[in-house]
């Protein structure tokens, strides 16, 4: 077994990594990674509704060839999940997203580039040719057409449609944190 990055040795769930990215991220960053909108209540059923999910073992079953890996879209990978795309992930790391791709490339999982992003898509693809791109579509054919067609040079092979967002949310926890945006 490798040894983990020094940064890593405490983190041992999920839920270590809440304290490590309070301690590390300025405030208003921590506020943008680790906020929901409004008063978080969709957050906090989507954790509920998680946490009622549970694990049936099942014992004197061969497990010599268990394996997570799982096909989507044609291509098959390591695990049934990714890296969900995140919006400025550029605050949180030097070129986050790239940073994220390359991750995600190594461990043979989907990476979703956010449409708000703040590194160019190209150098995303160039690094991690496998990644998906999430979009938000803009509000003419035209810019619609425009967007796809970058997408398709820069070689993304997958897009994400974002259609929840017709408007944008009210991030009261931005505003708490002192988070703000320019667009």
């Amino acid at each position: 077994m490798s040894t983990p990055h020094r940064q890593l040795r405490r983190i041992h769930a999920l839920d270590d990594f809440e304290p490590a990215a309070r301690r590390l991220l300025p405030r208003p960053i921590f506020g943008y990674v680790y906020g929901a909108a409004e008063t978080g209540a969709s957050q906090r059923d989507n954790r509920n509704a998680f946490d009622e999910i549970g694990f049936l073992p099942r014992v004197l079953n061969n497990v010599a060839r268990r394996t997570q890996k799982r096909c989507l879209f044609g291509r098959e990978w390591s695990s049934p999940f990714g890296v969900a795309p995140m919006g400025v992930s550029a605050l949180t790391a030097y070129r986050g997203d790239v940073v994220l791709a390359e991750s995600a490339a190594r461990a043979g999982i989907p990476m979703i580039m956010s449409g708000s992003s703040l590194t160019p898509m190209e150098d995303v693809a160039r690094a991690a040719p496998e990644s998906w791109f999430q979009a938000y579509l803009p509000p003419t054919l035209e810019r619609i057409e425009a967007l796809v067609d970058r997408v398709a040079r820069a070689s993304f092979g997958t897009l994400v449609v974002t259609v929840d967002s017709a408007v944008r949310g009210n991030v009261e926890n931005y505003r708490r944190a002192g988070f703000t945006r320019a667009c």
